[in-house]
This record gives structure tokens, C-alpha cells and sequence, in this order.
């Protein structure tokens, strides 16, 4: 019953005011920071629809991003009675302008690439790594991968320069 209220409401999107979600991410911020990559509380949100997957491993889309703020998650509190329907599409009109690069792949060489783009899916120490290890195997056809986006990740050719996109290959190469 919830889940149908979730996508229902999520073809509402589109009539979502960023600006009043703003106003109204005001009970969010406390726990969720926008304007660094640090954690608070819960996790950052500056780059949410710039990720692949959720905390709870679920996909980055809309109707799993309201149901965390619906139902709550991993001591969220739920928020399904805090907002009207229309304030929820003007949270996630705002949730939505957070699509931008993280902070660590502006200032690093490639490890730090891996780690901000790659490392969520490809992680050899995590038992709920979506993506297969990439230790020891680079592949040529990774560098149209990492360009064109795989596996629900987004294209990196919009966010890596050329030199940052060779400091990622050459640390996949050395990968270990």
C-alpha cells in the first residue's frame, strides 16, 4: 500500500518547486549535509542523483528515494506525516539539483577517482559489492565504460577531464 503511494506520488516530480524544497530540506539538514561531501548524522546528499545506488543498495531513482523519506531507514525517522504530498515533490525538486561531482575527484589523482566514482560498486572488502572486483584485471574496454556509464553508473565523460579520466586508468591499471 505504502510503495503504491510512493510511485504515485512520484509522478508528481514534476510539479515540484526546487526552491520551496529548499526551504523545506531546512528539517533535513540537522542530519544531512549539502554542502560538502562530510557526513553528518546520516550521509551527505550534495551529489544523491549523481550516485548509482542508495545506503540500503537500492537504486538511485525517485520512488527509492522517497520511500527512505517516507518510511525512514537505518535510524532515519520516518517523514511520511511531516510533509503534504506537494511539499514531498517540492523536497524532491531540491533532492534533485544535487547531482554534483564529489569533492574528492576535484583535488586527487586517481585512487581518489576510484574512491568517489568507483569504489561504491567495485568494493573487494564489501560482501554487498554490486560490481565485480577489479584487482589485478584491467581491461582496455574499461575506458569506454568509465565514458559511457555500466551497470546503472553514470557517464563520467561529463565529469572527468581528460586528465583525470587517464589518472583513473592508469590507477586501474596498477589496481591491486
Amino acid at each position: 500500500m505504502n510503495l503504491l503511494l510512493i510511485f504515485a506520488l512520484s509522478a508528481a516530480l514534476a510539479d515540484g518547486d526546487a526552491a520551496k524544497g529548499k526551504v523545506l530540506f531546512q528539517t533535513c539538514a540537522g542530519c544531512h549535509n549539502t554542502a560538502s561531501d562530510d557526513r553528518k548524522m546520516g550521509p551527505s546528499l550534495r551529489t544523491l542523483f549523481g550516485k548509482v545506488t542508495l545506503r540500503n543498495g537500492k537504486h538511485v531513482d525517485d520512488a527509492n528515494v522517497r520511500e527512505i523519506v517516507v518510511e525512514g531507514y537505518n535510524g532515519m525517522p520516518s517523514f511520511g506525516y511531516s510533509f503534504r504530498p506537494a511539499e514531498m515533490d517540492d523536497l524532491m525538486a531540491y533532492l534533485h539539483t544535487l547531482t554534483g561531482k564529489p569533492a574528492q575527484a576535484a583535488s586527487g589523482k586517481g585512487e581518489s577517482y576510484f574512491r568517489a566514482y568507483c569504489v561504491r560498486c567495485h568494493n573487494p572488502d564489501s560482501k554487498s559489492a554490486a560490481g565485480p572486483d577489479l584487482r589485478g584485471g584491467f581491461k582496455p574496454e574499461w575506458a569506454a565504460l568509465i565514458d559511457e556509464g555500466h551497470g546503472g553508473a553514470p557517464p563520467l565523460k561529463e565529469w572527468l577531464d581528460d586528465a583525470a579520466r587517464q589518472a583513473l586508468l592508469d590507477y586501474l591499471k596498477t589496481y591491486r
